[in-house]
């Protein structure tokens, strides 16, 4: 009986950028997406990626958001991601885009579980390209 439940939580690769989408249009406070799709990344693997447009005064707090609702997007993917990808533009005077990766192991025990800290996973997971 358990079975069905856990195959219909499966979200399909087709239908992962749209559950980003919904995700971000959930929470009024989110940052702007503009895109959100998977890649096979050369150097990172399947990689989960998404754009946003960030606020210059929550910064950190939007690329918070945005990982963590990659992670959980990530956490029911039918097919395992190996890492999420953030593009966040900033509009600072001019376009500031920063690119931010981590493991999507490392990303779901973090944010999803919550079997390491916010803090451990900011320091010994992310980086900043």
């Amino acid at each position: 009986m358990l079975l069905p439940i856990l195959l219909s939580a499966q979200i399909q690769d087709r239908h992962l950028a749209l559950t980003v989408e919904k995700y971000f249009a959930r929470n009024r406070t989110a940052p702007t997406i503009i895109s959100a799709e998977v890649v096979d990344d050369i150097m990172y693997g399947r990689t989960l990626r998404i754009r946003i447009q960030g606020h210059r005064n929550s910064e950190n707090e939007d690329l918070g958001f945005a990982f963590g609702a990659a992670a959980a997007v990530a956490n029911q993917a039918s097919n395992k991601l190996e890492a999420l990808w953030i593009e966040m533009d900033v509009r600072y005077k001019a376009v500031e885009t920063t690119v931010a990766v981590a493991p999507a192991p490392c990303s779901i025990e973090a944010i999803v579980y919550k079997s390491r800290s916010f803090g451990e996973w900011w320091e010994n997971c992310l980086e900043i390209l």
